[in-house]
């Protein structure tokens, strides 16, 4: 005990310098303005606690606010970068001192001034592992004293009468900060035992931490769209992924639309419960529980890109204008928003897809037209722009959308149309992944294509590579057009020359209405000699005009997500599994359309072994 005294100690003393220390930075930097950093209640609060932070500028002016924090003896981290609003949430599961810093800049004169406050959070245990309300009624936090430097920890949980545990991703030790974890993926008003595990450097287990219980708590079921399976789960399904994680979108006069997940059954395990009555996008979940989503404020003006933990806390957040400001720095024209896609890549940077608008004169048609491009855009960890692709200077610009698609300002799936009454909606591209050679996989859903193009890690030159898709570069070995994806999503790799996808088959179905039915299909592609041939070419049942996506599951079965249907009285989406040989092994309805839905085996995407419980519960 008298060590954590100590260390507390410690903490006040390096706290209390960067009080001082903010007190000289302001009156250093006071500008023709001064700043003041404020949090809602004192340094001091137990990790987790969500503080809200005060950021004033005197005089009242023309301001935006960035705000950052940086924990003792590390780097600084963005949290949220220049914007509006002055109010900054805040919530780390880190105990220890931190140097917290707000800097606001004049749009009209782009001076900065900025003020720093220190702050600590306090370890809920020093001893004993203890569980805490995390303040989401899905979700607990557990808390365990400091383990060893080298090792590594991580959290066990299952339901009291279950035979299937779940485990965390793993937390390196330090030997001097508390383990804490948000425990997520749990039913409603249920029984958990929980328990950490640690590790040493070699990835041995070396025993488990005493059980722990907790009960989650009641959520109102009438959130949740209705739904029901319409092809249960058997001895051929894919249990090991046995949750599905829905992308909801487009809510209905009973149920918002909100990122939720489920198991096979249709009950519900988690949600993001932050955003009720905002529009919220789940792009991807990414390891370690956080996901990437857009949140769509009045306007698209407002529209933010966010990342966030399991319990709904920001993580990082930016926003159009800042990003505009970045590009202008490479000499390009502004985004107009965030659409489709966030996914990280293997070195920790983000790519993200933007869309950008022009007038093009007699391209498009005579005179002058309005036409709706994309940005990739890749930013690295603090989300600042380290790249970024055009559209309107690698893809050919006289090609136009296939089936002549259009937008309207604000239009259904449409970004905002700033530079006339309606614009060509040229390219709306969806999914943007890393391909296994460093470049990156983008789908271009109104050109009926999937393209690869030169990223290299950074370095590359934006070049189009090659296009798949009918009238495209590959060589299908067949003069049958309609075999080839149109209007997909969700395209990326899943080994070295095999490429999964949702086909819609919008442009099938323009053709035929006897084609009207939408595909999951994998392509194995050979680069060098070009050509390209059909391993699943499945059959969906059911005709998604919209949205959709697709993954391969553990025991090599197919998961699609036919993400919009018509029904008589709602719109709906469908959740389905598919065998190597084409046939739909289990299906999910609900009574929402869904984005996206990915199929998991829990909300960390860990892959870890689990013991048998019997082992555990020793």
């Amino acid at each position: 005990m008298k060590k954590w005294l100590l260390l507390f100690v410690l903490l006040g003393a390096f706290v209390t310098g960067l009080i001082q220390k903010t007190r000289t930075t302001d009156a250093a930097n006071a500008g023709t303005f001064s700043v003041q950093l404020t949090p809602d209640i004192p340094s001091g609060q137990l990790v987790g606690t969500i503080i809200n932070w005060t950021v004033t500028a005197d005089p009242p002016g023309n301001y935006e606010y960035r705000f950052s924090y940086l924990p003792y003896g590390d780097n600084i981290r963005l949290m949220y970068d220049f914007q509006e609003s002055n109010v900054f949430e805040w919530a780390l599961l880190g105990d220890g001192a931190y140097m917290v810093v707000a800097t606001v800049r004049d749009r009209d004169t782009g001076e900065t001034v900025q003020a720093t406050h220190g702050f600590y959070y306090l370890p809920r245990t020093t001893t004993e592992p203890v569980v805490s309300e995390s303040g989401h009624p899905l979700t607990a936090l557990y808390s365990a004293a400091p383990c060893p430097a080298g090792q590594s920890m991580r959290v066990i949980f299952w339901a009291r009468g279950t035979n299937r545990a779940t485990a965390t991703n793993k937390q390196l030790c330090d030997g001097v900060h508390s383990m804490n974890f948000y425990i997520a993926g749990m039913y409603p008003t249920a029984f958990y035992w929980l328990r950490h595990e640690t590790f040493d450097a070699q990835g041995n287990s070396l025993g488990y931490g005493p059980p722990r219980y907790h009960i989650t708590r009641f959520i109102l079921y009438q959130f949740l769209p209705p739904n029901d399976i319409t092809i249960p789960p058997n001895g051929d399904t894919s249990l090991y992924e046995n949750l599905i994680l829905h992308s909801a979108i487009i809510g209905t006069v009973n149920h918002d639309n909100f990122p939720y997940a489920t198991d096979l059954l249709g009950r519900p395990m988690w949600g993001y419960l932050r955003e009720f009555f905002n529009a919220v996008w789940l792009l991807r979940p990414m390891p370690g529980g956080t996901f990437t989503i857009i949140l769509d404020g009045a306007d698209r003006a407002d529209q933010v890109l966010r990342e966030v933990d399991l319990n709904g806390n920001v993580v990082r957040q930016t926003n159009i204008p800042r990003i505009n400001e970045q590009l202008a720095d490479l000499g390009l024209e502004p985004a107009t928003s965030f659409h489709h896609d966030a996914t990280l890549l293997p070195n920790g940077d983000m790519a993200i897809i933007a869309s950008t608008e022009r007038i093009l004169v007699d391209v498009q048609g005579p005179g002058p037209v309005d036409v709706i491009g994309d940005y990739v855009i890749v930013l690295d960890p603090n989300w600042q722009v380290k790249w970024a692709w055009d559209s309107f200077a690698h893809l050919d610009p006289a090609r136009a959308a296939v089936l002549g698609e259009t937008c309207v300002n604000e239009g259904p799936g449409c970004p905002p149309v700033l530079l006339d009454d309606i614009a060509n909606d040229w390219t709306h591209s969806n999914s943007v992944t890393p391909t296994p050679d460093g470049h990156l996989l983008l789908s271009i859903r109104h050109q009926d294509w999937v393209v690869k193009i030169n990223y290299a890690n950074g370095a590359g030159d934006g070049t189009v590579f090659w296009h798949l898709g009918p009238a495209g570069d590959f060589d299908l070995g067949t003069e049958d057009d309609t075999l080839w994806n149109t209007h997909q999503h969700d395209a990326h790799f899943i080994s070295e020359n095999q490429i999964i996808l949702y086909d819609n088959g919008n442009t099938r179905c323009a053709a035929d209405a006897q084609l009207c039915y939408s595909r999951g299909q994998v392509f194995q592609i050979n680069e060098a000699n070009m050509t390209a041939s059909l391993v699943l070419n499945a059959n969906l049942g059911t005709y998604a005009f919209a949205l959709g996506s697709a993954q391969t599951l553990a025991n090599g079965n197919y998961h699609f997500d036919s993400g919009i249907q018509t029904g008589e009285m709602v719109n709906y989406s469908l959740a389905q599994e598919v065998l190597p040989d084409g046939t739909l092994n289990y299906e999910l309805y609900t009574e929402m359309p869904a984005y996206r839905s990915f199929r998991v085996p829990n909300l960390y995407l860990t892959n870890d072994p689990v013991p048998l419980l019997p082992l555990i519960e020793r």
